[in-house]
Order: structure tokens, then C-alpha cells, then sequence
């Protein structure tokens, strides 16, 4: 049954008023009951339509939580709520012509219960935003405090067309994957939907742009990658005959990575270049074993600032924190191995047949002889090879150069090629 003037059959007494938005307002919600659905047949479903305008947002990866503060505009049709404007024309005076439009508190209005079905606000704050013929609260349970309630006024068309516009605060809970911290992306979602009203009575609309972010002011450490929104019929075991639908708006989080970048990709991108010096260095050397101890302090310092810095969550660990980790390992590795082969170089016996084979077979070759002979010429490599062509060139058998020495230098760089190897793979596995 539709109601083309619904005063006709509603007695409501005169107005003493002799403006016509005064006498407008007293016809329209003389009679009006906020407790009744806007509809003029209860078997019809009220569409309902929403968009936020954001405003700001704030993401705390320590608490999980994303906050936005957005304005949430709301329209609905109140077929309780039509008048025909010629009914209501104001004085010729004004210029604005008939009454199409009206403002109200929305506490005069019928009530739609819209709820956000995720968890808000992780310090077990409960809220309820009541405004414009909707609410916005936690579904943790307990007595939810009210925010604000009628400080929002909305507009009402001679149509029936109702439009709020309140100021929103949202608190939802998104658990962070810092996996590829500083270079991390969030996934965050929020589900708008009602318990109260089913889906036969309340049909939730989803506009061309549920999500505006042409007003948002910049986060400064976080930017908004992208937003997608999924509606769900609302099938649950509990009530097989009845829906409850949902809206699910998604937002794609992207970190803002330059200063993280400066202050702890930096550090650590220096901690392997002191690696790599401390095993670019003369085994005999007392820098090597120095560098060596500077860089194992640096290194657990840097594994101790990172842990800090980055909250711990879940069972995804930050890759960052990860090659931080094994570079301290290998940095205590470059100690051990130091000392071991500077032992080794230092030995007086002679080597076994297995060792100086093994020397000779390496410095047998051009590049061999390059790499770990000091005395590239004939006499230095027939003194290393042991060759008796050799000793007999040379005068004194004194300066022969030891097969342990030789071997040392040739473990000395095939450890630094397979650290080379080491870091390389994990700059691969690290890089987004």
C-alpha cells in the first residue's frame, strides 16, 4: 500500500506557527513512530546506502589496529516521511520557493541498526555510534558507552529521501604480516551489516565508490594501496530461513618505507660490508682478527635494535630479522675460522702427501699461483711445488714456502667466495 499524502488520515493538531518549515516539521513527526520500519508494506525491504569519505587513518602494528576517521554518508527512503511541496509553499517573500527539504535531529527519525561485525579497538573498548538511523558498535559483548547520539542533523526530501552525513571514529582490527618489513604491505578489513534487521527487511546497497579518498589528508608513514569491497548474503546455520547480509570493505595498506629504509636497511648493508672486510684481509694480519670482533659487537647490537623496532607477531618472522640473524652467525663464524687457519698457517711440521697434493694441483695453475703465492716467479713456484728442478735453482732451502701456509690462504678464499654466495642468496630471498 503505497502513501501518496500520508496526512490525509492523521489528525495532528494545529499548528500555532506561522512558519511553513515549522508547520512542515509538526506534520511530518506529530504522528511518527521511530520504532516502525520506513516502509509503507512491512514485506518490503528498506535499501539502504552508504560511502566513507575519508578523512585520516592511523595503522598501529603494535596493537594491531587501524583507525580511521572518515564522515559516513547514509541514505535511505522513508515512505512515512512524503509530502507533496505545493502543500507547503512558503511566503512570497522567501525566495527559496516551496518546501522540498527539511533538517532533523536523527533521533526523531526511525531506527536502522547498521553494526561493524569486527572486533574494534583491542583495549576491549565497546562502541556504539549511534547516528542517523544507524549504529556502528563492537560485537565483543558487554554495554557499549554512547559516543554521540543526535549531534548530526540529516536532510529529508520531499521524496522521502533521507541523508546523513555523521563524523565516524573506526577502530578494526588487522593482525600485521611484517614478513617483508620495511617493504610490507596490509591487508585490513572492516564488515558493515546488521543483526537486527534481516536481509528481507534491510538490503544494503553497494555504490560505484563505496570508499572516497579524495578528502584524506596524508598518513606520513602509511598510504592506501587500494580498496575493494564484497557483499555477503549472510547464510548461517543458526537461521537457515533468514539472511544477514554484510558489506566487507577491504583496504590494501602500503608502509612508507624511506625513513625504515635509512635506519636499519642502511646499518645492515654496512655490517656485511665489515664482513667481507674482515675476510678480505691478510690472514697474519692483527686488523683481520680486530675488524673480526668489531663486527660481531655490531652485528648483535643491530639483531637487538631490530627486535625493537620490529613488533614480533604471529609466526611470520621479518626477513629483515631473519638475514640480520644468520649475518650475526657468520660474522662469529669469520672469529672461528680466523683463528683456526691462522693456527694452521703457522704450523712448523711438514704437511701430509694429501695436503701438499692438494696445493700443488691448485698452484699448478696461473691463477692458482696469483691468488696464493707471494713469489709469482719460477723460483717461488718450484719452491712451493717441492719440484727438484726447483730446489736445485735455489741457493738456500731455508725460504721455502710452507705447504700449510698455502693451504690456509686457499680455505681463507673459498671462504669468501661461498660467504659471497651465502649473502647473495639471502639478498634474493629478502628483495620484494
Amino acid at each position: 500500500m503505497a502513501l501518496a499524502d500520508p496526512f490525509d488520515s492523521i489528525k495532528c493538531p494545529p499548528s500555532t506557527s506561522v512558519t511553513t518549515y515549522y508547520k512542515l516539521k509538526s506534520a511530518l513527526l506529530c504522528n511518527y513512530d521511530s520504532s516502525v520500519r520506513p516502509v509503507a508494506n512491512h514485506q518490503n525491504s528498506t535499501a539502504i546506502y552508504f560511502k566513507f569519505i575519508l578523512k585520516y587513518f592511523t595503522y598501529d602494528v603494535t596493537t594491531s589496529t587501524l583507525s580511521i576517521d572518515t564522515w559516513m554518508r547514509v541514505s535511505w527512503k522513508d515512505q512515512h516521511l512524503i509530502w507533496r511541496p505545493d502543500d507547503y509553499e512558503k511566503n512570497r517573500e522567501h525566495l527559496f520557493g516551496r518546501v522540498r527539504r527539511l533538517d532533523s535531529r536523527p533521533f526523531s527519525l526511525q531506527q536502522v541498526s547498521i553494526l561493524l561485525r569486527e572486533p574494534l579497538q583491542l583495549k576491549s573498548k565497546k562502541y556504539l555510534k549511534q547516528q542517523n538511523n544507524f549504529v556502528i558498535r563492537a560485537v565483543q559483548g558487554g554495554d557499549p558507552s554512547v559516543v554521540s547520539s543526535s549531534t548530526t542533523k540529516c536532510t529529508i526530501s520531499s521524496d522521502g529521501l533521507v541523508l546523513c552525513v555523521p563524523s565516524v571514529h573506526i577502530d578494526t582490527l588487522c593482525v600485521p604480516n611484517l614478513r617483508s618489513y620495511p617493504y610490507d604491505s596490509q591487508n585490513c578489513a572492516m564488515r558493515v551489516g546488521s543483526w537486527v534487521h534481516k536481509g528481507e527487511e534491510l538490503d544494503l546497497k553497494i555504490t560505484k565508490d563505496v570508499v572516497s579518498l579524495k578528502a584524506m589528508e596524508a598518513n606520513g608513514e602509511w598510504e592506501i594501496e587500494a580498496v575493494s569491497t564484497k557483499k555477503y548474503a549472510g547464510h548461517y546455520k543458526c537461521c537457515p530461513n533468514v539472511t544477514f547480509p554484510s558489506v566487507e570493505v577491504n583496504f590494501k595498506i602500503k608502509r612508507l618505507h624511506g625513513a625504515h629504509a635509512a635506519s636499519v636497511i642502511i646499518p645492515t648493508i654496512v655490517a656485511v660490508i665489515l664482513t667481507f672486510t674482515s675476510l678480505s684481509t691478510s690472514l697474519a694480519s692483527t686488523e683481520r682478527l680486530a675488524v673480526c670482533y668489531v663486527n660481531v659487537v655490531v652485528q648483535f647490537m643491530h639483531v637487538q635494535y631490530l627486535s625493537w623496532q620490529i613488533p614480533l607477531k604471529g609466526d611470520q618472522i621479518p626477513l629483515l630479522l631473519l638475514f640480520a640473524r644468520d649475518s650475526l652467525l657468520m660474522a662469529v663464524f669469520t672469529v672461528v675460522f680466523t683463528i683456526i687457519l691462522r693456527n694452521i698457517k703457522q704450523k712448523q711440521v711438514p704437511a701430509n702427501n694429501l695436503i701438499s697434493s692438494f696445493v700443488s694441483c691448485v698452484i699448478g695453475c696461473s691463477l692458482g699461483q696469483y691468488l696464493f703465492l707471494d713469489d709469482n716467479s719460477m723460483k717461488g713456484v718450484a719452491m712451493a711445488k717441492g719440484e727438484e728442478d726447483g730446489t736445485n735453482i735455489v741457493s738456500s732451502t731455508e725460504n721455502n714456502v710452507s705447504d700449510w701456509a698455502v693451504f690456509a690462504k686457499i680455505v681463507d678464499f673459498l671462504l669468501l667466495v661461498c660467504y659471497i654466495i651465502v649473502y647473495l642468496v639471502m639478498t634474493l630471498n629478502f628483495v620484494p
